[in-house]
């Protein structure tokens, strides 16, 4: 078991600092990938470490520590502010975030003390404490920066259904699954260490099972990074048009209120642009594309969504496809045809948003309807 242990340990800590090289040199989204790229970096130093333990190559660690460097206090961190510079409209690096990074330095100086000096003199007993609550703390940290993670991402999801009907291949899906695993097995190790009676690194099955999942997940993040489209900067580029100070259908539209007649004006255009040219049986129909079509800004027709028909831009639009939906479910040419292709033709591509939004408008699954319509 060492052996493969220490292979699969070896492999992956080349393999984490090439993807590591990578992003440093990818040229776009070059803040989120600096802070993956760190991820990346500590993860290979981490496996690398973890071969030359199992090889004999290097003492362990003491009793109470993880490792002498702290990784989950720099892999939390680290993968918290790539999910904020991927998703949030940041230019530039506040310095404030440089202090997510205390704990990491100040648990490094710590490991140090106590590895180079604890045989040299006694170490008082509350170093020995702050440095077991420091290491097994660690991955409490760690599991909440993913915990933050996906708040973040939950948001950028939010906003997304501001400015696109079709959000499917946006929303970072295996991210948020990532995160949410890694969060499960930061908690086994966690609670497999603490189960011994002191926090420990042992090379048994709760190891491998961490190792693998950090490398593997890993290498799937980095992947989709390198590969993943420059939608981001188009969502930014959009989201500058509506103020974001406030909440998203309240006071945050009443600066842009238009006079009373020509927002009448604008409603009854839009209704009747809707409905003649159908724009929603597009896929990828955004808000900039409706705005350019009825000659307004994206800020006041996202103003005109919220305030007259209480719905962002993802909702309003979809509104329009299960309501056309509906009118093929019950004429009878669409009779036999499957309700998948109806869909499709409505302008979804999608199966699974296209049944939750029609559970959301109709209250039934699409073939609960059908059969009522033919009971």
């Amino acid at each position: 078991m060492r052996e493969i242990f220490a292979t699969i340990c070896l492999a992956g800590s080349i393999q984490a600092f090439l993807l590591c090289v990578v992003l440093l040199v990818k040229k776009n989204n070059r803040r989120a990938n600096g802070f993956l790229s760190l991820v990346m970096l500590f993860l290979a130093i981490d496996a690398f470490e973890l071969y030359l333990g199992a090889r004999g190559l290097m003492a362990a660690p003491r009793p109470y520590q993880l490792s002498v460097i702290p990784y989950s206090l720099i892999f939390g961190p680290s993968m918290f502010l790539y999910v904020v510079f991927l998703t949030a409209r940041l230019q530039a690096f506040p310095k404030k975030y440089l202090l997510l990074y205390g704990p990491f330095a100040a648990a490094l100086a710590v490991n140090m003390f106590v590895l180079f000096y604890g045989n040299t003199f006694p170490v008082p007993r509350a170093v020995i404490y702050v440095d077991m609550a420091i290491n097994g703390g660690g991955l409490i940290f760690e599991a909440l920066f993913y915990a933050l993670s996906l708040v973040l991402l939950q948001k950028y999801i939010g906003r997304l259904k501001d400015y696109f009907s079709a959000i499917d291949a946006l929303k970072l899906s295996f991210l948020r699954v990532g995160l949410i695993f890694l969060i499960l097995v930061v908690s086994l190790i966690f609670l497999s260490l603490v189960s011994d009676g002191y926090v420990r690194r042992q090379y048994k099955l709760p190891d491998v099972i961490a190792v693998l999942s950090s490398v593997g997940l890993g290498f799937g993040i980095a992947f989709l990074a390198m590969i993943q489209p420059e939608i981001f900067n188009r969502v930014r580029l959009m989201e500058r048009a509506v103020p974001h100070e406030e909440t998203a259908s309240g006071p945050r539209y009443e600066k842009l209120r238009l006079p009373a007649p020509e927002e009448e004006s604008h409603v009854r255009k839009l209704r009747a642009y809707m409905t003649e040219h159908k724009p929603y049986l597009r896929e990828e129909l955004t808000l900039q594309d409706m705005a350019d079509e009825l000659s307004l800004s994206t800020h006041h027709l996202s103003m005109i969504l919220n305030i007259h028909f209480k719905q962002n831009f993802y909702n309003f639009v979809n509104s329009y496809r299960i309501a056309d939906v509906k009118e093929k479910l019950l004429h009878p040419d669409f009779k036999n045809q499957n309700i998948l292709s109806i869909a499709y033709s409505a302008g979804f591509n999608s199966k699974s948003t296209f049944n939750t939004m029609f559970k959301k408008f109709t209250g039934k699954t699409p073939r609960e309807y059908r059969a009522d319509l033919f009971m």
